[in-house]
């Protein structure tokens, strides 16, 4: 399980960093199954330039053996947002969305 923590605003330079460090770990599976949990609590936010960078990154993803994806946002609205501003989302297989940490621990651990 890849476990990714996001803190603050992004604007495209930080989305990039972000997006090709996952994209990094990701190919140092080798193909091998895995889930991520985007720890979101501290996410205040993006650019409309950095959802393009991310929604090219989600598109990559949808590609890779990922098996579950969990995301945790501090508040529904958020989680919203980031829906409304990455169609890719709507790509990926077996997601969903939390307001709780353990809640999306166990879920995630569930589905791997």
């Amino acid at each position: 399980m890849l476990s990714i923590t996001l803190l603050g605003t992004f604007n495209d330079l930080a989305t990039h960093s972000a997006c090709q460090q996952i994209e990094a770990k990701v190919e140092s599976l080798n193909g091998e199954a895995f889930g991520i949990l985007f720890d979101c609590i501290g996410y205040e936010g993006s650019t409309p330039d950095a959802h393009k960078v991310s929604n090219q990154s989600l598109l990559w993803l949808s590609k890779k053996n990922c098996i579950a994806r969990a995301s945790i946002f501090s508040q529904n609205i958020y989680a919203d947002i980031v829906k409304n501003e990455q169609a890719a989302l709507s790509q990926l297989k077996n997601q969903r969305e939390f307001t709780n940490v353990q809640e999306a621990k166990q879920w995630l651990a569930s589905q791997l």
